[in-house]
C-alpha cells in the first residue's frame, strides 16, 4: 500500500490499556505530529510487545528535508514512554523489516490486526 498522506491509523488494543500502555498510544499517535513526512497505518499494543506498521514518505518541495530513519522514529518513540513513565521497560534494541509488495503488506497487516485474538498462544501469557 502507498501511503497518499491521507491513511487514518488502524490500531488493535489486545484488552484494556495500562496507564503505560495509554502512555505508548500516545507515543505511538503523536510520531506523525512530529516527523510529517511518516505515518502510522497499523499498530497493536501487546501486554509484552508493541507492532506497529510505520510509513515514509519522500516529500520533494524543492527544500531540502532529512528523513527520520526508523531507529530515530523508535528511539524518539521509546525515549518519549520512559520519560513520560519514569523508568525504561525496553529491550535495548527491537526487530524491523522492510515492506517489499502489496502482498506482504497485507500479511504482516493481517497479523498484526489478529495478534490479540492470539495473544492466549503466545509462549510469554500467564495464565491466571
Amino acid at each position: 500500500m502507498l501511503w497518499d498522506g491521507n491513511s487514518g491509523v488502524g490500531a488493535r488494543i489486545a484488552r484494556p490499556l495500562s496507564d503505560i500502555g495509554e502512555t505508548i498510544k500516545t507515543a505511538i499517535e503523536n510520531i506523525p505530529k512530529i516527523y510529517t513526512n511518516v505515518a502510522i497505518d497499523k499498530y497493536v499494543i501487546m501486554p509484552n510487545h508493541v507492532h506497529i506498521i510505520i510509513l515514509l514518505r519522500n516529500i520533494n518541495d524543492g527544500r531540502a528535508m532529512r528523513a527520520p530513519t526508523i531507529s530515530t522514529v523508535v528511539n524518539q518513540m521509546k525515549g518519549y514512554v520512559t520519560k513520560e513513565i519514569g523508568f525504561s521497560l525496553w529491550q535495548k534494541l527491537y526487530h524491523d523489516h522492510i515492506i517489499r509488495d502489496e502482498t506482504e503488506y497485507q500479511h504482516i497487516w493481517q497479523y498484526i490486526d489478529e495478534n490479540p485474538e492470539n495473544w492466549t498462544e503466545d509462549c510469554y501469557f500467564a495464565k491466571k
